[in-house]
């Protein structure tokens, strides 16, 4: 075990590095200590240097913060097609690993990296904090207790709140070449969270979807300060509003909102992912799954129908309530409700101590680099499959190889 503080280095400070791993590594002095950020935008990196406080040292470039002796892990929270590159770096500085989600943007970059994590000695965790939320643990330990049986077939939907919905299409996740699509990007959590319950590898993938909401308005100014709708507009984005803009802005960004430039129009920009879906797939153990996506929802929500050669569990983490309800037995509702009422149910911080347990004790994660693997296939396949029209495609081959 570990006899002082795991010194920690974040690479990239923007929303997650700002508003959650800084913040919660700072929480945990008797664990772990923040020593070093990195991001090449010097003015960028000195305001968060500035806001994070204490004595965190600034580098503006991936190779300078990983030569620093007192970072012995690298949390990864740049872009997403960056991920593969700073990651080989990490790892070839004898770093352990935290990679924001989704590990990479392409099946050939996830089963390189998932490859070189299995040949390196340092650990590697991804952050798919789902998989720590109490919700979604109470959940997964229903299905194994064999309450229902053999689990046969999954039935899921997550619906993103449209504000937030929209979000994602104002800035670089739009675009595949950066986050793979939002099937990628963005459902990953879900997907994870599904493959982790099913215990098995996805085989085959056939999906529909496209963008059929955030499309152009040509009624519609490029930016929400130059538009006339914006009194009716459901994605309208007000500069001012420091509650719902929960964006990481610096010092001269947050006097002058306009510089960051946040407003594009989610209906107006350029774009390449899609904005809804649905997929079917079957694992190598034979369950199949049906899950839709949308970005278009009053609240976030996340429901599953889980059913079992005996029965079937009905569950909604943003009602926290999970129905059971077997055959040849007693019927139970069960409550999941806590402190935490985010989307991500809680498993935020959990995650972290995770991340700090796993590297003391030297324990396999969780939230492992199979499982960053798992959901960059399910997700970049299913994106595959929607650009040829429902094609099945195959991912045994690939995949075998981690079984």
């Amino acid at each position: 075990m570990n006899e002082r503080p795991l010194g920690i280095g974040i690479v990239g400070t923007g929303q997650r590095c700002m508003h959650f791993f800084g913040p919660h590594i700072r929480a945990v002095p008797d664990k772990a200590r923040l020593v070093a950020l990195a991001d090449r935008d010097e003015t960028r990196l000195q305001s968060a240097v500035d806001d994070l406080g204490g004595d965190v040292r600034p580098y503006n470039s991936v190779e300078s913060i990983l030569r620093d002796p007192n970072v012995d892990a690298l949390v990864i929270t740049t872009p997403d097609f960056t991920h593969r590159d700073v990651f080989d770096m990490a790892l070839d500085a004898g770093k352990h690993v935290l990679c924001e989600k989704p590990m990479a943007t392409t099946i050939e970059d996830a089963v390189h990296m998932t490859r070189r994590a299995k040949e390196s000695d340092p650990t590697v965790q991804i952050g798919f904090m789902l998989r720590y939320a109490p919700f979604m643990v109470r959940l997964k330990a229903i299905v194994d207790s064999g309450i229902i049986g053999d689990l046969v077939q999954v039935t899921a939907a997550e619906v993103v709140e449209y504000y937030h919905g929209a979000a994602f299409f104002r800035r670089w996740h739009r675009f595949r070449k950066h986050s793979g699509g939002l099937l990628v990007h963005k459902a990953c959590h879900t997907l994870d969270v599904i493959n982790w319950i099913v215990g098995s590898t996805p085989a085959l993938v056939s999906a529909q979807g496209g963008t059929d909401t955030f499309v152009p308005k040509p009624e519609a100014a490029l930016r929400c300060r130059d538009c006339e709708l914006t009194e009716t507009c459901l994605a309208a984005y007000d500069l001012d509003d420091r509650y719902h803009n929960y964006i990481y802005q610096t010092g001269i960004e947050r006097a002058d909102p306009t510089r960051y430039a946040s407003d594009l129009c989610a209906y107006n920009s350029e774009k390449d992912s899609v904005d809804n879906a649905s997929i079917l797939a079957e694992y190598k153990s034979g369950v199949r799954l049906s899950f839709s996506f949308a970005t278009t929802g009053r609240r976030h929500e996340r429901h599953f129908v889980l059913t079992g050669q005996r029965g079937a569990i009905h569950a909604s983490q943003a009602d926290g309530v999970i129905a059971v309800e077997p055959v040849g037995a007693e019927p139970e509702t069960i409550v999941v409700l806590d402190e935490y009422r985010d989307e991500h149910g809680g498993g935020d911080t959990l995650l972290v101590d995770s991340f700090l347990r796993c590297v003391a004790m030297r324990e396999r994660p969780v939230a492992d680099v199979v499982a960053g693997l798992h959901s960059v296939a399910l997700g970049v396949a299913a994106t595959q499959s929607i650009d040829r029209s429902g094609d099945v495609v195959v991912l045994r081959p690939v995949l075998a190889q981690f079984d």
